[in-house]
Parts: structure tokens; C-alpha cells; sequence
């Protein structure tokens, strides 16, 4: 993907289908940061509010989720994990406990990559242990044994539920193959390729690299990640995710459900009619359009406000590919 300096020629003319966003994005009180579209590979549009800018490190929330995933895609591409279908007791040990749930011991990768683990959970409950290192795992009951010991409520592989607990236990999985926490192992299989050399990414209690938020990059290296999914896990000339791992990460896996109602899942992506996109709270958004060879990168305040990024997306920026 070229800077905007690069592209600017060839952006310019462009600038013209913008114009309604532009406008809709500088209206008082809206509450998105950034909005960074590629186009073919060119930035084709960018807006950040007056205290962002291109450089500003963004918290993604969820949308690191969808980063996770790719980490096990290239993990499994270079036979660190044998199989999607492989138990994670085969690479945490603290999943063989006896005293577990056995429905435990039958989760495999491909379950946690759905959200089809099967462990209770209700979304509109979140606990400050979600959000990052928290002081209830600092005594005798670590994460690890937390997540693992919640009631299995469904059997593995049958029902989507969203669960910010379980995705942690895909980092856990990568790191012991890996030997490395997952942020080293993303930055120098993954950001170090795309030229992303900036970023920030908490860990837990214990040190490993938290999977289900956490993650602070740049808009517009957020739209490179896009533009990788866009090029079947190409980047330039070099393949940094096996594009059968796309094309399954960006299959339908499930119909999906709460937080997002009318999306369908794949493997940590979200799956809409003409898209399909990362997605974590507040608002932020990785958009990915492959018929219209568009890729968007959309930051938002923090807060649980409507800033309607998805209605924006498709009003007005879906469909300009064509013109």
C-alpha cells in the first residue's frame, strides 16, 4: 500500500466520491477518529479528526481478535500447529486437568477460531478482567484455570457464542508452539513484512500477549492488514498467510449473533453480503470488499455511542470501484 504522499496523484481525482463522507465525517459531535479507504492499493481517502493523525496510535478493541487469527494461520502454514482440528489440550497442558469439564478437552483451534467453544458466556456482562490485566488473577486463581473451568453450556462446535475469555486461549496455544509471546512472533511474521513498526499490545497477568483486545496500531497500517485479507495473504510478492487459510478465514463458519445481529462468522472475521470486516467495540473497523477491490480502516471514540461506521461504509464508500 502507497503513503498518501505516494498515491497523491493518483488519489486526487478520487477525492470526489468522497465528498458526502467527508462532510457526514466533519458534521458536529461524530465520534469516529479516522476513516482511511484504499483503493487498488492507492489511499484513496483519509479523514482524522483535529487531535488525530496518521501517526496517532489507535485502540482497536476487538478488532485484534481478527489479527489473533491470521497469527494462527501463519502458525499452522509453517507446521507449528498441525491441524485446525487439533484439541488445544494438545498444546495447553492446563486443558488435560482431570477435574475439567471432558467437553474441554474435545475444544479444538477451529472451535476457538468460530466462537463455537461452547463455554458460558453472556456478552452483556463483561467483566474488568476482559479489558486486560486484572488484579483478580494476580492471587492463587490464574486466567488460564478461569477460562478453561467455565461451565460448558453447549457442546463444542454447535453453537456461536461470543467470547472474549476463549480467543485468549489461541494465544496461549501459538506462544508454546511458537516459543515466543505472540506479539513478538506477529511483528516479525507479520508487521516487520508490511512495514507496520509501530504499535502497542498489553499482556496478561502472566505475560502473554491478551488476544481479545489490547492491540493499538496506526489507521492506516490497520487498512495494510485489510489490503493482506483483500490479496489472499499476499503482500507485494510475498506470501505471509497461506491464501487457503483466507479463503476459510472469510468463509461462513456459522450465522453469527450478538454483538453483531446481521453478520455471519468465519474465523475471528465478520461476514456481511458485499464485505467482510473486523469489527471491535466503539466502533472499529476493518472493512474488506473484494469486488470493489476496497479496503477500510475506521477508528472511533471509546464509548458505546452510535457513529454508525457500517452505514457510512456502505453509503458511501461500496460501489465506487466501478466508476
Amino acid at each position: 500500500m502507497r503513503s498518501n504522499h505516494e498515491s497523491e496523484s493518483n488519489g486526487r481525482h478520487q477525492e470526489r466520491h468522497f465528498t458526502a463522507l467527508r462532510e457526514a465525517l466533519e458534521v458536529e459531535g461524530s465520534g469516529v477518529r479516522t476513516f482511511v479507504v484504499v483503493r487498488d492499493g492507492h489511499i484513496a481517502f483519509e479523514h482524522y479528526r483535529s487531535h488525530a493523525s496518521p501517526d496517532t496510535l489507535e485502540n482497536i478493541n476487538s478488532v485484534t481478535k481478527s489479527v489473533v487469527g491470521l497469527a494462527v494461520g501463519i502458525a499452522l502454514g509453517e507446521g507449528l500447529l498441525p491441524s485446525l482440528d487439533a484439541p488445544i489440550c494438545d498444546f495447553i497442558d492446563a486443558a488435560r486437568d482431570s477435574a475439567l469439564d471432558e467437553r474441554v478437552r474435545s475444544i479444538t483451534l477451529r472451535h476457538l477460531l468460530t466462537m463455537t467453544a461452547g463455554f458460558e458466556w453472556e456478552q452483556s456482562d463483561i467483566d474488568d478482567c476482559v479489558l486486560g490485566p486484572c488484579e483478580r488473577f494476580s492471587g492463587d486463581e490464574n486466567r488460564l484455570t478461569f477460562v478453561l473451568s467455565r461451565p460448558i453450556v453447549h457442546a463444542p462446535g454447535t453453537q456461536f457464542v461470543y467470547d472474549s475469555h476463549a480467543v485468549q486461549l489461541l494465544t496461549i496455544a501459538v506462544e508454546n508452539v511458537a516459543g515466543k509471546t505472540l506479539a513478538q512472533y506477529v511483528r516479525e511474521r507479520l508487521f516487520d513484512p508490511l512495514g507496520i513498526d509501530t504499535d502497542e499490545w498489553i499482556a496478561d497477568e502472566d505475560g502473554h500477549t491478551f488476544a481479545g483486545r489490547g492491540l493499538m496500531l496506526r489507521a492506516r497500517d490497520m487498512a495494510k492488514l485489510g489490503t493482506l485479507m483483500l490479496d489472499r495473504g499476499k503482500w507485494r510478492d510475498t506470501q505471509l498467510v497461506d491464501a487457503s487459510f483466507i479463503d476459510d478465514a472469510i468463509s461462513v463458519h456459522s450465522e453469527g449473533g450478538p454483538p453483531m445481529h446481521d453478520a455471519r462468522y468465519g474465523y475471528l472475521w465478520w461476514i456481511a453480503s458485499r464485505y467482510f470486516f473486523a469489527a471491535g467495540f466503539g466502533e472499529q473497523f476493518i472493512f474488506v470488499s473484494p469486488e470493489e477491490r476496497i479496503v477500510a480502516a475506521v477508528t472511533s471514540d471509546n464509548d458505546d455511542a452510535a457513529k454508525h461506521a457500517r452505514a457510512l461504509f456502505e453509503q458511501h464508500v461500496i460501489g465506487i470501484g466501478g466508476d
